[in-house]
């Protein structure tokens, strides 16, 4: 029922500042492993960082194409995560089945509703 699994995970961040495009990507695991996962997962434990590229680009900025210029930069990263992940396999969890008709479903509701 309780299994632990191994990950890995290519993912690609871009932001104004190296933090930004690394919170990006690490938003992002969740997201993915659950898409990809038919499970419930517990726990999400990342492993491993590989940097495959990193990239800075830097741009001037002006206001209105000739006033106010400014230096931006942006930085794009491309990372595979490796992960460890803790769940609970949902095939393997056995559930009894009720039948329940409508008029007993109808009084058990008035009875909850009395009380």
């Amino acid at each position: 029922m309780y299994k632990e699994l191994d990950q890995t995970l290519t993912l690609t961040g871009i932001g104004e500042t190296k933090e930004a495009a690394f919170n990006q990507i690490f938003s992002q695991i969740k997201n993915k492993v659950a898409r990809e996962s038919q499970e419930i997962i517990i726990r999400i434990e990342p492993m491993d960082v590989h940097v495959i590229s990193a990239t800075q680009l830097t741009y001037k900025e002006r206001f209105l194409g000739i006033l106010f210029p400014r230096t931006r930069t942006r930085y794009t990263l491309k990372v595979r995560v490796s992960v460890r992940l803790h769940v609970i396999e949902l095939s393997k969890i056995d559930f009894k089945e009720e039948k329940q008709t409508a008029a007993d479903r109808m009084l058990g509701l008035k009875k909850k509703a009395n009380t």
